[in-house]
């Protein structure tokens, strides 16, 4: 049940690596599409598109990083913690909460870089 649960604590954070990695170089080509950071400002233009991904995807590969050695140290310590798997749920949640509030700060950058019409300012 360690080894499973272990695993389950770090695909949000190797998620957020991969992604950022990915999508800060090549995002997905298709701003109406699925997938991508999708937000209104982020798909006003290729310009907003770009921009938005290659910050979006530096913060989560340094927050993604900074999550896996934090993971890695709770598990070491809470490995024989009769509420162990409690502890998990709980650190999977903070970890998803931490992905969702990076939004913030690339819709704040979106916002001083470009104007609501989407132009450069």
């Amino acid at each position: 049940m360690f080894i499973f649960l272990s695993g389950c604590s770090l695909l949000v954070p190797l998620s957020m690596i991969l992604l950022g990695y990915k999508w800060k170089e090549n995002p997905p080509k298709d701003r109406n599409g699925g997938s991508g950071y999708r937000t209104t400002m982020s798909r006003l233009n290729e310009s907003t598109w770009k921009y938005a991904h290659r910050y979006w995807g530096k913060i989560n590969v340094a927050l993604g990083i900074i999550l896996v050695i934090i993971t890695i140290g709770i598990l070491f310590f809470v490995k024989s913690n009769v509420n162990f798997e409690m502890i998990i749920t709980y650190l999977v949640f903070a970890q998803l909460l931490v992905m969702a509030l990076t939004v913030i700060p690339t819709e704040f950058l979106l916002h001083k870089h470009f104007t609501k019409q989407g132009v450069e300012k």
